[in-house]
């Protein structure tokens, strides 16, 4: 059995640790909130966005991007904070299970997926994480590899795979199609009848282009945020896990100190009256 003062010490930690904890879980739940709050935005992007479709009918535009057969890219977003192994082991795996995955170009984002991946012995395109503070940037330049890719006829179809936060506490991998942009180029219903109302700079084959541009750019912009809030989702539920452990660990070393306190106050009790009765015999005897 542990000695008083080493339970003691150890309890003292636990419950330092736990409340330690308990401010990293309040602090990922808090940036999770936030974040949450700013997804509002992109509905708001999407509502604008779709108003241009009724304009014009893009179904007789002649592109790449609106092929829904060729190669198939995977492009798949893990993340390299902690407390993400399992949900990157998860999307990975997904990822490798979409069909015609055995054959198609994978794309992984993050240096821990890569390590996974690289472990299965699969030939892939690494890029690194994701940061924070550069989701759009980011964005933007994954964009320009797609469109250079697409139009290069390096993948005609392309999916991402990603962590999707279901809810606070609830993280799903989520499979993304990006190519073929089949909702740009499909047929659209109540199209505008009075083209004489709609005034057009360019071609359609340029405002396409726009559009195409835009639309993948907010479609990465968005899972990237995504990816973000399962990073916050998965600490915030991991932290909470290992806090309920340590306050369970506390309250047994609470126990064990308590009861080793109290035999210890016993002991010392027994062997002071003890010591009392051999003193009085001592003195009787003389």
């Amino acid at each position: 059995m542990q000695t008083v003062q080493k339970l003691k010490k150890e309890f003292e930690l636990n419950t330092e640790l736990a409340g330690l904890l308990d401010t990293l879980k309040g602090i990922a739940s808090a940036q999770f909130r936030m974040l949450e709050k700013k997804k509002e935005r992109f509905k708001h992007f999407l509502f604008a966005f779709e108003k241009f479709f009724p304009m014009i009918d893009f179904n007789a535009v002649q592109h790449p991007f609106a092929r829904d057969k060729g190669p198939l890219g995977i492009m798949i977003v893990t993340s390299d904070e902690g407390f993400m192994g399992g949900l990157n082991t998860r999307v990975i795996n997904t990822a490798l299970s979409y069909p015609g995955a055995d054959d198609a170009l994978l794309i992984v984002i993050g240096a821990r997926g890569a390590s996974y991946l690289k472990g299965l012995g699969h030939d892939f395109l690494e890029f690194p994480g994701i940061a924070s503070d550069r989701r759009y940037e980011e964005a933007v330049k994954f964009k320009n590899f797609i469109i250079k890719k697409g139009l290069a006829g390096t993948f005609a179809r392309l999916i991402l795979v990603y962590p999707k936060p279901l809810s606070f506490t609830v993280q799903k991998p989520q499979v993304l199609s990006i190519l073929p942009c089949s909702e740009l180029f499909q047929k659209k219903e109540n199209l505008t009848k009075e083209e004489k109302d709609i005034i057009t700079e360019g071609s359609p084959e340029g405002i396409i282009e726009y559009l195409l541009d835009a639309w993948i750019t907010e479609k990465l912009f968005e899972v990237f945020e995504d990816s973000h809030l399962s990073e916050f989702s998965a600490r915030t539920v991991h932290l909470e896990e290992s806090h309920q452990i340590l306050l369970r660990r506390s309250r047994v070393i609470r126990g064990q100190y308590l009861r080793s306190y109290h035999e210890l106050v016993d002991k010392g009790m027994r062997e002071a009256f003890a010591s009392r009765i051999i003193h009085r015999k001592k003195q009787n005897a003389n």
